[in-house]
């Protein structure tokens, strides 16, 4: 009798796991495939995408066990039925999407999509900090704001910490706000909590300074700068262009004023005798020190830029000596004399940094060809003008012979960016506006509205 109780016993445990595996089997067959793993990693192709990888896992009881994902920013479970499943490879499943905020869904060959809301999945993630600039060029004092961008996915509350390599050369605040203390070149770092990183070079060199009229700077030499500063300069120039806004009014005041402020050199005046062609009465001329190029004419790498005939008895960068081909009060025709640029050179060379290609054309001396006087409206200077609201920094002014960039007005005075043999060379001119009415040397001013379409970042006063 026992060992029939003992039998019965062992049949009913026997029963009892079978049956406990049938229903493990039947609640695998009705229970949905799950989310092991989620990887989001940048789109080398698209900016404002992402991969998104998803690894699936299924039940062992389960015959078939071919898994499906999708990704719905709907906020609403989907239907097996619905468009836009995909199949696992391999275990994985992977999309291209947009940056933003979805739900990961899996499901099975028998119609089992998992619940969200069940099964916590976190896919919040930092994938980039972006910020408005690369690299700063800034003179020793000069403050600026630098300011960051969360490339996420999902809703990130990360919390970024801005930090100094050295803070001897540039400093910086939790606001961003940098601080040139010191010459040299250092990195800002901004760091999320989550450790994503991004760095920021700081240029503080020496031969930038803050924006002030200094007719006591020395003048460029020649092969003074080699090609790694000559680079970094034009870099610099590039950068306060594009702060003030390419192919606007507010560029060509900012290509101007980097040249006579705050670049802390002297270009030389050269007289090219306004073009690279010949006309009369002048038999020779040598075009290069105009040099119809981007950037500062500095370097010998620049040659290679040089327009075809440009240079007559050169090639010379700016500081470097070659003849001058006529005479002036200060000058001797044939003699040898630094390089540099004559007034509508310095214009002409402010124009084209600034995205207005204006070709190689003169101050206005010859009426039968197409001169910088040309460009706008001409007008002539009166108290009339002088008192309406037509007159704009960044406009024209000269006289037939002579051109220059207004590059500052205040409520006495304007300031005006020229190269003269009387100031022998590029520099910042003032005068007042009772003044200006009687000066023999400005005599017009050309309106340039018509030419430069937009303001830009528009300043009547540098800082």
């Amino acid at each position: 009798m026992q060992k029939k109780a003992l039998k019965w016993g062992r049949i009913i445990i026997i029963l009892l796991l079978v049956l406990l595996i049938l229903c493990l089997i039947v609640a695998n067959f009705k229970t949905a495939p799950f989310i092991t793993n989620i990887e989001v990693t940048e789109s080398k192709r698209f900016d404002n995408q992402v991969i998104f990888n998803v690894e699936v896992g299924n039940y062992f009881f389960k015959l078939d066990k071919t898994t499906w994902c999708l990704l719905t920013n709907s906020g609403q479970q989907p239907d097996s039925s619905d468009e836009g499943w995909i199949k696992a490879a391999n275990g994985y499943c992977s999309f291209t999407i947009e940056n933003g905020d979805y739900d990961v869904f899996v499901k099975d060959k028998y119609g089992n999509i998992n619940n969200v809301k069940n099964q916590k999945v976190k896919i919040n993630k930092v994938l980039e900090i972006k910020t408005n600039k690369d690299s700063l060029y800034m003179y020793k004092g000069m403050t600026e704001n630098l300011k960051y961008e969360l490339v996420t996915i999902g809703d990130v509350n990360d919390i970024v910490a801005w930090t100094s390599e050295d803070d001897k050369i540039a400093s910086v605040d939790q606001n961003g706000l940098v601080k040139a203390n010191d010459y040299g070149t250092t990195k800002i770092m901004v760091t999320t909590n989550s450790g994503i990183k991004k760095s920021v070079t700081v240029y503080v060199p020496d031969f930038i300074t803050k924006p002030v009229i200094n007719f006591n700077k020395n003048y460029v030499s020649c092969g003074q700068f080699n090609k790694e500063e000559a680079n970094l300069i034009d870099q610099t120039l590039l950068d306060r262009i594009n702060d003030a806004g390419y192919q606007t009014r507010a560029a060509v005041i900012e290509a101007a004023r980097f040249l006579t402020l705050e670049f802390n050199y002297r270009i030389h005046y050269f007289s090219e005798n306004g073009r690279l062609n010949n006309y009369e009465p002048y038999k020779h001329v040598d075009g290069e020190g105009r040099f119809y190029h981007k950037g500062l004419y500095l370097n010998e790498e620049k040659y290679a830029q040089l327009e075809a005939g440009a240079s007559l008895v050169g090639p010379a960068t700016w500081g470097c000596e070659i003849p001058m081909f006529v005479n002036l009060p200060q000058y001797t025709y044939g003699n040898k004399y630094p390089n540099g640029l004559d007034c509508s050179g310095f214009v002409t060379w402010v124009l084209l940094n600034a995205g207005f290609d204006v070709g190689d054309i003169g101050a206005g001396e010859n009426p039968t060809q197409f001169d910088l006087d040309d460009l706008g409206t001409k007008v002539k200077i009166s108290k009339e003008l002088l008192e309406s609201d037509r007159v704009k920094v960044g406009d024209l002014i000269g006289n037939n012979g002579h051109m220059a960039v207004l590059a500052g007005k205040d409520e006495n005075n304007y300031y005006i960016a020229e190269s003269l043999n009387t100031t022998a060379g590029v520099v910042m001119t003032t005068i007042s506006k009772s003044k200006l009415l009687t000066s023999t040397l400005y005599k017009h001013i050309i309106l340039m509205d018509d030419v430069y379409k937009k303001d830009g970042n528009y300043s009547e006063m540098w800082n």
